[in-house]
């Protein structure tokens, strides 16, 4: 299971030491860019779906005050990370949010949905726990090759795609559950320090293609960086009253 993959990689010292508890590209840089241009307030009720470690929780908690709740699938990595104690943490899938309707002000989900099995059903999710005029940050791994077709690979019958799925696949996601256009920015540049970074600190890749294999929804295998041309994005969207089109 991608998680188990995951918790197993968060355990390496090279690339903990590249990423810090973030685990993933642009750490908490892309966290607080996608927050500058949402213009939350003081105590803006915030959950991050995926948590992890919990570390972002934190950030949001003590740097700017948030009211931020994590949520995890398993608290196996936050109880492994042993560095943030004092988050609130709920155990549940992003498919099936443990939270009222209309309830966030923001929703923040880093490195995560390229990992769920249902994404149209967490993209839903997202949509019913904000309020209207709430926020969706996502940072997340994506195929940059495809200019059209909204998969960038075969459907399997365990319901994943067999590659990286592309930008249009995701903004239709995002539009077909009420959200509306705000902002979507490449920061590969990520990827390729982090390549970098672990060439330098463990002389190998070996991390960074674990780590593009975990992301490729858990079931294409190393093919992904054969078949793919992975990228990283910023995407900051808006729960609007009608739907609407994006615009990059």
């Amino acid at each position: 299971m991608p998680f188990q993959a995951l918790s197993a990689l968060h355990e390496s010292a090279s690339l903990r030491a590249v990423t810090g508890p973030s685990l993933r590209p642009g750490g908490f840089h892309l966290t607080e860019r996608g927050l500058s241009l949402c213009g939350f307030g003081p105590g803006a009720r915030i959950v991050d779906v995926g948590c992890g470690t919990g570390a972002s929780v934190a950030y949001l908690q003590e740097k700017h005050r948030f009211s931020a709740l994590g949520i995890d699938v398993s608290g196996d990595l936050f109880l492994k990370d042993g560095s943030v104690k004092t988050i609130s943490l709920a155990v549940a899938r992003a498919e099936k949010l443990p939270l009222p309707n209309a309830s966030c002000d923001g929703v923040l989900c880093e490195c995560v949905l390229s990992l769920v099995s249902e994404p149209k059903r967490a993209v839903e999710e997202f949509s019913r726990v904000l309020r209207i005029g709430g926020f969706l940050i996502l940072s997340d791994i994506y195929d940059r090759a495809p200019d059209d077709g909204f998969q960038s690979g075969p459907v399997t019958s365990r319901g994943c795609s067999s590659s990286l799925r592309s930008r249009p696949f995701v903004e239709k996601l995002l539009v077909d559950s009420g959200f509306g256009p705000l902002t979507w920015e490449d920061h590969s540049r990520y990827l390729k320090e982090l390549a970098a970074q672990l060439i330098l600190s463990d002389g190998s890749l070996t991390e960074f293609h674990e780590l593009c294999t975990i992301f490729d929804s858990g079931c294409a295998g190393s093919s992904v960086l054969q078949l793919s041309r992975p990228g990283y994005y910023l995407l900051v969207a808006q729960k609007m009253k009608k739907r609407e089109s994006f615009h990059g």
